[in-house]
């Protein structure tokens, strides 16, 4: 069967390669999340949504050499009704399955509610596999030269969705798998009264420039309890901004396994709006930041890795 197709174009080969590579990055998005890692479930539902799309341009592309991949409307037009009813978990569900290939973007899907994007997640994926399958069966999918080209398509994949996404979703993304103080406990020394956040939050209405404050007193602090020993290896350190930011310093960041016993692992001096600080890998469950000077102490963030 498969000699007597004829040959893919290397138009549709190209766009076999997109739809191969994006549902790749989709799966791999999935892998089992660690202890307080942000879901991808929305980012890959966008990966399946558009590897649906370019597996209809390469199938399109058969019949019409010349398929501009920019007319959306056209290509999900070419959907096979049969293929979204196969996809859609019930029949009454193929209406918003419709919509949200037609609709979709990373935006669109982080604004579900959880239990909506679990179940489109799950129809977007049927459907790109069977597309994929379908490409498979006309020879139009990729065979030796795929794989070849599989990882580097994927990271290119990856990059081309980055830039797709706004700023602060990219960092939000590339840091979150690596960021071990997300939705940990914190505590500090003291409480100044009418502002900052309730632990574990660093980000809340209240939030007017610091997530927490302490009152004037010698050497203040605010520790994190990572909930079991991790490898650390960098803290950042967000500074007040709006007022008073030279009471941060000088700061220094300490750890410990035991809540007893600290090591001292980093120090800065000097004014900062945000401070990087690498740190020699040390097991730790506790990481305290604390001043060494008698001041106020209040920061906007602190992120550790």
């Amino acid at each position: 069967m498969r000699t007597a197709l004829p040959e893919p174009s290397a138009r549709a080969l190209s766009f076999a390669q997109r739809a191969q590579a994006t549902a790749e990055l989709a799966h791999n998005m999935l892998a089992p999340a660690e202890p307080g890692e942000i879901s991808a479930e929305s980012s890959a539902c966008e990966s399946y949504r558009q590897s649906s799309y370019w597996a209809l341009c390469a199938i399109l592309s058969k019949s019409e050499p010349e398929l501009s991949p920019g007319d959306s409307e056209h290509i999900w037009d070419s959907l096979d009704e049969a293929l979204l009813l196969q996809a859609a978990s019930s029949a009454e569900r193929v209406a918003g399955l419709r919509s949200a290939l037609r609709s979709g973007s990373f935006v669109y899907f982080a604004e579900l509610p959880a239990a909506e994007q679990a179940g489109l997640l799950a129809e977007l994926k049927k459907l790109a596999q069977a597309l994929l399958k379908k490409l498979a069966e006309r020879s139009v999918a990729l065979d030796a030269v795929y794989l070849q080209r599989a990882w580097r398509l994927a990271f290119l994949g990856l990059v081309a969705l980055c830039l797709a996404m706004s700023p602060a979703i990219v960092k939000k993304a590339l840091e979150a798998h690596s960021e071990l103080g997300a939705g940990k406990p914190w505590r500090t020394s003291s409480k100044l009264e009418g502002g900052g956040c309730t632990s574990p939050a660093q980000q809340c209405p209240e939030n007017t420039g610091f997530f927490f404050h302490t009152t004037e007193e010698a050497n203040p602090w605010i520790e994190f309890d990572l909930g079991s020993a991790q490898k650390v290896s960098k803290v950042v350190v967000d500074n007040r901004t709006d007022c008073c930011a030279d009471r941060a310093t000088p700061l220094v960041i300490e750890t410990s396994t035991d809540q007893k016993h600290w090591r001292k692992v980093a120090r800065h001096d000097g004014d900062f709006t945000s401070w990087e600080a690498p740190i020699t890998p040390v097991q730790a469950r506790y990481v305290r930041l604390r001043l060494l000077r008698q001041n106020y102490l209040h920061l906007a963030g602190v992120h550790i890795y």
